[in-house]
């Protein structure tokens, strides 16, 4: 991949990106409006129980996907490219509807015993329809990403979002739900709908790019087995392990902050907060990040696999270079503007609070991102699932300590223990992999002082402005970006300056 396509498509999916972020922040606005926080609360607990569900389906495979046509295609055999997908989605479709008639089957022992919401085993049904889907379509995502066609998924994903999005908007409108079990129920029957179409879409497109990239010469595959037993099923179950983990602290939660003091509809409402309006709205501007990186993927592992040590090093040096200078500034916007960004998607101010508590992990929770797809096309995927799962670990067993004695103030400090714990870990791993050193003056002292310095001077130049709601926090993001840049681009180009008079005088 040339770095012009590389950047053109590194945008493009940003752009997609952007947009389903926005849609989803505004998706869960409208269902917050609906149902209010206790009800987020619900939904955020239903969907921790599925998640593992998902992840028992989908995990690994399209990076196994990924890893096996790329290689393939490396090795000059696109005539196997075919049976490649074909067999991997036949291992993905017999996992899939495994998982789906067990999810089915236990549905109501789940909601009454697990949730403790009986009226909640409709909404885990429901879902339970579309893991079929949600894996096949896994599939098509790893192929799309290894032949360089990745706006291919993301067109079938922005149909998925917008039906889900449109299909949910008149449920509520036609049916009116009463109560917050009917109005989840409402929300998951449009979230299975949206992927059964969003498949259909996708294979469409699938079906074309074969076509395109493969020749009318077929060849039998062989190894894929080995090379899903390899790669997808070692992420699989350490990701369901960790995904066990996840749901048993979302459960926990709730449970915890009870026994801290506050009643049920309290501890619900005050983990809704968090977990279903915070935390997504502490990620969203990591669309910048997660598009370029899931292209890392491909092109570390070709470089990996070609044995170009040398590239493997460029790309890492400024991947994790980029990651920490974007997370750093945005960690400065909801720093300073964290309780107008609360205000202007949730009309909430506690949202916001919670924004501004957390806003300090945001450099490690993006750094995390790209780490982890340099990780995966290094084949490190293994220790990466091995550090996740034991920062997981940690943290539920952290919450079965402290929480009860201190409530949501100690789930904050065990987030800010775990995401400096993950991080180490990965990034030790990495830099030592990749043989890559990092200066942090260059990457992370100085490009802080510059996003505080540039959220300040913000907030001092529009405080006489009378705008109020996204359009304030717009023109916030717009007028600090801009002096970010001023300040940290020419302090990179002076970095660069003396780095290339250091080796010219060593040479």
């Amino acid at each position: 991949m040339t770095k012009r396509k590389f950047l053109l498509q590194g945008i493009a999916l940003t752009a997609f990106s952007l947009f389903f972020r926005i849609t989803n922040i505004g998706y869960r606005a409208y269902l917050s409006g609906k149902i209010g926080a206790e009800g987020m609360g619900l939904y955020q607990l239903i969907f921790s129980v599925f998640l593992l569900a998902i992840t028992l389906s989908t995990s690994g495979i399209s990076l196994a996907v990924t890893r096996m046509v790329t290689a393939a295609i490396a090795a000059n055999r696109r005539c196997t490219v075919r049976s490649v997908v074909t067999q991997c989605f036949l291992f993905c479709l017999t996992v899939s509807c495994t998982i789906a008639v067990l999810l089915l089957c236990f549905s109501d022992f789940a909601a009454a015993h697990i949730l403790g919401n009986a009226g909640a085993a409709p909404s885990l049904r429901i879902l339970a329809l579309g893991l079929p889907f949600m894996s096949q379509c896994t599939c098509m995502k790893g192929y799309f990403l290894a032949v360089d066609e990745s706006l291919s998924a993301s067109w079938s994903d922005a149909v998925e979002q917008v039906l889900t999005t449109f299909s949910a908007v008149v449920l509520f409108w036609y049916f009116a739900p009463q109560s917050i079990e009917a109005a989840c129920f409402a929300a998951m029957i449009a979230s299975t709908f949206g992927e059964a179409v969003s498949f259909l879409a996708g294979f469409l497109i699938y079906r074309r790019s074969l076509k395109r990239n493969t020749p009318k010469e077929k060849e039998q595959a062989t190894g894929v087995l080995h090379g899903m037993f390899h790669i997808a099923v070692p992420c699989t179950l350490s990701s369901a392990a960790r995904s066990l983990l996840s749901t048993a602290e979302n459960l926990l939660i709730p449970r915890e902050l009870g026994r801290y003091g506050l009643s049920r509809a309290a501890s619900m409402s005050a983990y809704g907060l968090l977990q279903g309006m915070a935390m997504p709205m502490l990620y969203f501007p990591s669309s910048f990040l997660t598009s370029f990186a899931s292209l890392l993927i491909p092109k570390t592992a070709r470089e990996f696999e070609l044995s170009h040590r040398r590239a493997v090093r460029h790309i890492t040096q400024r991947a994790v270079h980029a990651a920490l200078q974007f997370g750093i500034f945005c960690s400065g916007i909801f720093f300073v503007f964290g309780s107008d960004w609360g205000e202007a998607f949730y009309k909430s101010r506690e949202a916001g609070a919670y924004l501004k508590i957390l806003a300090p992990l945001v450099p490690l929770l993006y750094l995390d991102v790209v780490v982890d797809s340099l990780l995966k096309g290094l084949d490190e995927q293994l220790n990466s699932m091995k550090y996740n799962f034991s920062d997981s670990f940690l943290r539920v067993l952290l919450i079965l300590l402290f929480m009860r004695f201190a409530g949501m103030r100690a789930y904050i400090a065990i987030l800010f223990f775990s995401s400096i714990f993950n991080a180490m870990l990965s990034v030790r791993r990495l830099l030592k992999v990749a043989d890559v050193h990092i200066g942090l003056l260059k990457s992370a002292v100085m490009p802080a002082f510059f996003a505080l310095l540039a959220a300040n001077a913000t907030q001092f130049l529009l405080k006489s402005i009378s705008l109020s709601g996204i359009p304030l926090v717009l023109l916030q993001t717009a007028v600090c970006a801009g002096l970010y840049a001023a300040l940290l681009f020419p302090f990179l180009k002076l970095c660069t300056y003396h780095t290339d008079k250091k080796q010219t005088v060593k040479t």
